[in-house]
């Protein structure tokens, strides 16, 4: 079974992190979380849809929408041209608790060069909507259990964060070995993980 990581889940992955889309996938803002962190700001909207910025694709998907403002110190002038070019970009934000928010860049940027001009502090605010519970916060099929009498059990335990889809490196595990058996500490990381998700239901998140 993949639990490669039986201490973490896929939250702990991404957890206060931003992303954007370059046009093929999300890819990680490369600066690193500075400032005090604050979480997303609802302002609501009663009976009337936000509508974000046509071009990224974020008309009439919520009712209300988030601001967060966020500052990222990059370690060279690269790494922030990396970003830059996709700052129109869709964005994607995971908070504290690993839910995840959509939105785009408003405003302008609060940028700082330190370190003799070596380093960027940037300032950044987003106007973002939360995604709907029916939106998983990431979906990797396993590439051996497509015939599986279990796939549709496995799959629901993966959108629910249950299965851990990520190497301790960071990269996606491709094999979900269901006929292997599961060791004491993957045991324990399931019902850990189960627990946090009943949790989660209660509170309303």
């Amino acid at each position: 079974m993949a639990q490669q990581k039986p201490g973490k889940t896929n939250d702990d992955v991404y957890k206060r992190k931003l992303f954007y889309d370059n046009g093929i996938k999300f890819v990680q803002v490369k600066g690193r979380l500075t400032n005090e962190y604050k979480p997303p700001s609802p302002v609501m909207k009663s009976a009337t849809n936000t509508h974000i910025k046509a071009s990224a694709g974020m008309v009439n998907q919520g009712t209300s929408h988030y601001q967060v403002t966020l500052q990222f110190l990059f370690s060279s002038k690269e790494e922030y041209a990396d970003w830059l070019q996709y700052i129109g970009a869709e964005h994607k934000f995971y908070d504290e608790k690993g839910t995840i928010y959509l939105g785009v860049v408003t405003g302008d940027l609060g940028i700082q060069s330190v370190e003799q001009e070596s380093k960027y502090l940037i300032t950044v605010s987003l106007t973002m909507i939360r995604k709907q519970d029916f939106e998983f916060r990431h979906l990797y099929q396993f590439i051996d259990i497509e015939n599986h009498w279990a796939r549709n059990y496995i799959d629901e335990m993966q959108q629910r964060g249950l299965i851990s889809t990520y190497e301790s490196d960071g990269t996606e595990v491709q094999y979900f070995q269901p006929e292997v058996w599961l060791t004491r500490a993957q045991m324990t990381a399931f019902i850990t993980r189960t627990y946090s998700q009943i949790e989660k239901v209660l509170r309303g998140y």
